[in-house]
């Protein structure tokens, strides 16, 4: 897709999935130094917004950044038969699989939320993730019976990595792993880092409701929405300083209905059925990695397992119920502003 200045920014602009919409993108659009940019990767809209000394400049580095984003894609996406996602796949059932050190300690940070999550965040899901076919016209829930066959194959702890190799091996055949509920998180940590050796200090990466920002906005901080997870507008706005990253997980971009119920890609590894305790969890810090992994995580586990875990590791969280309960951070409170009446539980 092509970037553009301010004179045709609002044409271009539509709601992003969890993240919906970045604010500062009305606030502080400046035509001459601002240069916005989207791209599809991730299996999602990427946009990237940099305040720079001239559209050149914020081109080359955008385009900088987009090659990086690609590369971790094809060395992570499980359909890019190049990866090392596809690899792990196709043959850790049978042998040890080599990874890159990226794939590698990607792995083991997924491992580290899966088990301080108790479980929760589980990279193993794809074992059954087959089974739920959203995208079909047809689509049918798989019946409890079938998924409790075959649930024995979600679990990280059947995951055996080998620091010293570098190596990946299954315990069970047929499982498999997904890492798009973390590796959207590094994806971003890196584009941000490219932007950065290209003399950028002022930018927005933002993934699929994933997002860092750099800098600020003319000296403000940067404010992002945060969108309503049952109606298509902003639910609240969050004030962000210069390295912190926000990430969402919700019920409401990738989801099918089956006789007036709705079915999502969220899945508890412990039912293999979809979550029910959220429908939408923002998680606030500086490590968008972290981030990433907490938002599926606390998406799972239902707020009164996710705020202990939110303040042992210094996270801050929002929280939605079904039928709209909000519980946030208390130390939240002066970073987000809520539009409406909507009534918020302040967690310590």
């Amino acid at each position: 897709m092509p970037s553009y200045n301010k004179k045709n920014l609002k044409c271009t602009l539509t709601p992003m999935a969890a993240v919906a919409l970045t604010l500062a993108m009305f606030a502080g659009c400046r035509a001459q130094i601002t240069h916005y940019t989207s791209r599809m990767y991730l299996g999602t809209i990427v946009n990237i917004t940099i305040v720079a000394d001239s559209h050149e400049h914020a081109a080359r580095a955008a385009e900088a950044a987009f090659a990086e984003i690609g590369r971790i894609e094809a060395l992570m996406s499980p359909r890019s038969t190049s990866g090392d996602v596809y690899r792990i796949n196709q043959y850790a059932s049978r042998k040890s699989v080599a990874v890159s050190d990226e794939t590698f300690e990607l792995l083991l940070r997924a491992k580290e939320v899966w088990g301080k999550s108790s479980g929760a965040f589980d990279i193993t899901f794809a074992s059954i993730a087959s089974f739920w076919n959203l995208t079909d016209s047809t689509f049918k829930p798989p019946t409890a019976s079938l998924l409790k066959q075959h649930l024995g194959k979600v679990d990280s702890a059947k995951m055996i990595l080998n620091r010293k190799k570098k190596t990946v091996k299954f315990s069970l055949p047929g499982m498999k792993i997904g890492l798009g509920g973390i590796a959207k998180g590094y994806a971003i940590m890196r584009a941000i880092e490219v932007l950065r050796a290209q003399g950028i200090q002022h930018a927005i990466v933002e993934a699929g409701g994933d997002l860092m920002v750099i800098g600020d906005n003319n000296g403000r901080p940067w404010r992002v929405g945060l969108r309503n997870p049952r109606k298509d507008d902003i639910l609240a706005v969050l004030s962000l300083r210069s390295g912190e990253t926000v990430a969402t997980s919700g019920d409401y971009e990738r989801l099918a209905m089956y006789q007036g119920r709705r079915y999502h890609h969220i899945l508890d590894p412990k039912t293999g059925f979809p979550a029910n305790r959220c429908i939408s969890v923002s998680v606030l810090c500086d490590d968008p990695v972290k981030a990433d992994a907490y938002a599926t995580a606390f998406f799972v586990m239902g707020k009164e397992q996710a705020f202990p875990l939110a303040n042992k590791e210094n996270v801050q969280a929002i929280v939605i119920e079904p039928y709209m309960n909000i519980y946030v951070s208390e130390s939240l409170k002066e970073k987000i502003h809520i539009f409406g009446k909507q009534e918020v539980v302040w967690m310590r």
